[in-house]
């Protein structure tokens, strides 16, 4: 994909208003160009007249294009020859043409540095023709905007060679210049494949945040421009850079944008949309993934309120059971200090009951066992139980019924 991002940036380049770089060669009549150009050798055409070469060059630059593809060595021998001619008739453009297209061949073949020598010679041609230097072929000198077209395509190209070479700096800086002309002239849809392709490059590079800002100024140019393939296209990048952080939602819906397109012209655009549909592939089972973490961490969390739960009410009744227990060894104590006035009290037969005490007595009294009396007071049953013995202590009796009967005579229930 990346490598059909970097063509397609290309062919942006020459993208403009009137591109004489770039036409579709597939349609090339390359045999005839083959009869035109084996008729003059080198030899005969140092004979010929100015208008022969010239159309020779054109003939050259043609098949040049033609064979790019089908057959590189017979492209480059192209290139070459129409370079060679292009300088002998003191043209700028023509050699320009070749000596970028040679560039572009030994970049194909990862030649970088045949590649860079070539792209410098043809940014040359460019620099001698913005300094108003004219050709035979354009003898008032070439209009600014077929510079400037030229310029973008080959800035294009020369951010692809650093971009290859692991010069990420150097690469952003040319195409920067490329989006500088296309933004003078408007032309959006080569803005929008320019941006597209910078955000896969950042993206690549782990620079999220400047993968994002370029993917969405692609869609603004796409939008702008009115072309729903370049709108779909960053969408497509966006969905993988989200799926890549985790933010699943927002890669389907970039993901589900950009299926729209592709599925209403799937006879064009056919292997666009089988790569969508693989990354929206991925990005619902990390859906599915994330669903089934999301339901396991509920019911955790579930649980675990539960379990906090119990243990709160668990910790309320050991406060309070602490809190009783407190209360009876104060009431012990309490019982040591005062045994002097506990002994006169029974002396005068008036049995003395602590607060919990008395309330316990009704409840006895009643006929309560002691676990529905510590169920009444929140308490456990042996508390109750301690209880019950001691009132049996206090009022000196064998039993429950005779320690309620002295409790009644006391007027304690």
């Amino acid at each position: 994909m990346k490598r059909l991002l970097l063509i397609l940036l290309v062919l942006a380049f020459c993208a403009g208003s009137v591109r004489a770089q770039y036409n579709d060669h597939r349609d090339r009549k390359l045999d005839s160009l083959e009869n035109v150009v084996a008729g003059w050798t080198p030899e005969r055409l140092a004979s010929a007249p100015f208008q022969t070469k010239a159309d020779v060059c054109i003939a050259l630059s043609e098949m040049m294009y033609g064979y790019e593809r089908i057959n590189p060595d017979r492209s480059m021998y192209a290139a070459r020859r129409a370079y060679a001619l292009g300088n002998e008739l003191k043209s700028l453009y023509q050699p320009y043409l070749a000596a970028k297209f040679i560039g572009q061949l030994y970049y194909n073949q990862e030649q970088y540095d045949s590649t860079i020598v070539y792209y410098r010679t043809a940014l040359g041609y460019l620099e001698r023709m913005a300094a108003g230097e004219a050709g035979p072929d354009r003898p008032e000198g070439y209009p600014q905007e077929k510079i400037d077209d030229a310029a973008s395509s080959l800035y294009g190209n020369i951010g692809n060679l650093y971009y290859e070479i692991d010069s990420l700096s150097q690469a952003m800086d040319y195409y920067a210049k490329a989006g500088e002309i296309f933004d003078k002239y408007g032309w959006k849809v080569s803005s929008a494949i320019l941006e597209h392709n910078m955000g896969d490059i950042w993206a690549e590079a782990g620079e999220d945040a400047k993968a994002i800002d370029c993917y969405e100024t692609s869609i603004r140019y796409a939008t702008e421009a009115g072309d729903s393939l370049w709108v779909a296209s960053p969408k497509m990048g966006l969905g993988a850079l989200y799926l890549r952080q985790g933010k699943v939602t927002k890669a389907l819906k970039c993901l589900q944008d950009a299926d729209e397109y592709y599925s209403k012209h799937q006879d064009q655009e056919y292997y666009d949309r089988i790569a969508t549909l693989d990354v929206m592939g991925q990005a619902l089972k990390a859906q599915k993934r994330q669903r089934s973490l999301i339901t396991v961490a509920l019911g955790i969390l579930a649980l675990t309120l539960l379990a906090l739960l119990i243990l709160s009410r668990r910790a309320q009744r050991l406060k309070k059971e602490n809190a009783a227990a407190d209360e009876v060894i104060g009431e012990a104590i309490t019982e040591l200090e005062l045994n002097d006035s506990l002994s006169q009290l029974k002396q005068e037969e008036k049995t003395i009951l602590s607060e919990r005490e008395a309330e316990v007595l009704p409840m006895i009294a009643a006929g309560m066992t002691s676990k529905e009396i510590a169920q009444r007071l929140c308490l456990t049953e042996q508390t109750i139980k301690w209880r019950r013995q001691r009132l049996l202590m206090k009022f000196d009796a064998k039993n429950t019924a005779e320690m309620i009967s002295k409790a009644r005579e006391q007027g304690l229930i």
